[in-house]
């Protein structure tokens, strides 16, 4: 399985740092360009500012220099779950898929479960959920 550290490298950001295709690197074992996780610009919204583009860590975000605006270049390096960057637009221009769909996503692939089997021993969890605390509303 791919790690971001063995991720190919797809360019550069606009600090000439490398900018790795997280693409390939499933999200808790699905494919994540089967996963429509990503953020959209509505461009009569956007002011230009670029805050998207110089505050997401995972390079989703290009600048247009023809439209002096912020573009979504590499979605699927998007964090499965992640708004940071609509939660700090200051003119609401970017948005995401409703997070319901997410939600499923995560009750369709047990990923409480495999997340709990992660965590507990570094916790030092000495006993197992029960298989229904694991399972997603969705589940039941």
């Amino acid at each position: 399985m791919s790690t971001p550290e063995n991720a190919p490298v797809i360019g550069k950001d606009a600090l000439e740092r490398p900018v790795k295709d997280l693409s390939v690197i499933p999200w808790w074992g699905v494919k994540r360009t089967e996963i429509e996780w990503y953020p959209t610009i509505d461009h009569d919204k956007c002011a230009g500012c670029g805050l998207c583009f110089v505050t997401c860590g995972r390079r989703v975000f290009d600048f247009d220099k023809e439209l002096s605006k912020p573009i979504v270049k590499y979605k699927y390096n998007c964090l499965v779950g992640c708004q940071t960057c609509s939660n700090i637009c200051p003119t609401n221009a970017i948005t995401f898929p409703d997070p319901s769909e997410m939600k499923k996503l995560v009750a369709k692939h047990n990923v409480v479960k495999k997340s709990f089997e992660i965590i507990s021993p570094i916790i030092e969890c000495k006993q197992n959920l029960p298989e229904e605390e694991t399972q997603s509303d969705f589940n039941k």
